[in-house]
């Protein structure tokens, strides 16, 4: 009888162990003023889920990033970030570990609750920059009309500080062709292609794409 009671409570305990889950979903953007876009390979979230980044849009100097959204769906509160991007402005990869405090977690479930869905949207806001940083917030935006009047229709706060993410190993050569149709599509300036490895810098192969892009270089 004691060990039925015993395997009885053990599962009753079982939920109270478990994670609590939270709907919300993500954005990611370029920021650190206004430069060319990077592109992110990879942002993985508390080291059990990985959410979709690309290339992305130039910087936003003190602003949060405002480009593609995806939904995450139930998911627990973020605690840890992990993220791998390279930089078009000086043709570096970049990797960062960045840790969410406990008080930014709690500071999440508050606004769940402040803010309830489904009247508001919460998201995990992450931006990048071309000079190797990386920052999070947490922002909510009213979606329906029956949203409280005493709160504002729009709210944010850092998840965490801007860091400094350590550069890393990684082929710029992959992303050659990329980055020149970016600068043939005028994405970002023709003044990248000076960063370019050496040999890549007269186009051999496409001496017609060579000479449009130069023509849109200023001139000293």
């Amino acid at each position: 009888m004691k060990r039925i009671l015993l395997f009885i409570l053990s599962i009753s305990l079982l939920p109270a162990c478990q994670e609590k889950t939270y709907d919300y979903g993500f954005s990611e953007g370029g920021i650190g003023g206004e430069g060319w876009p990077v592109w992110g390979e990879y942002l993985i979230v508390n080291e059990a889920w990985q959410v979709p980044v690309g290339n992305l849009s130039g910087g936003y100097p003190d602003n949060i990033p405002d480009t593609s959204q995806s939904v995450l769906g139930e998911k627990p509160i973020p605690h840890m970030l992990r993220a791998r991007w390279f930089s078009y402005r000086n043709q570096t990869f970049y990797e960062v570990t960045v840790s969410v405090t406990k008080d930014r977690q709690a500071q999440v479930k508050n606004w769940f609750r402040r803010y309830p869905r489904p009247e508001y949207l919460h998201t995990l806001s992450v931006g990048f920059s071309g000079q190797g940083e990386l920052q999070a917030w947490w922002t909510v935006v009213c979606v329906r009309k029956a949203c409280d009047e005493d709160v504002p229709g729009s709210d944010h706060f850092e998840l965490t500080p801007r860091v400094q993410a350590t550069v890393a190993e990684g082929d710029p050569n992959q992303y050659r062709e990329r980055t020149k149709g970016e600068v043939e599509e005028g994405s970002i300036p023709a003044t990248v292609l000076e960063r370019l490895p050496p040999e890549e810098n007269n186009y051999p192969q496409d001496p017609e794409l060579y000479k449009r892009i130069m023509s849109i270089v200023p001139k000293e």
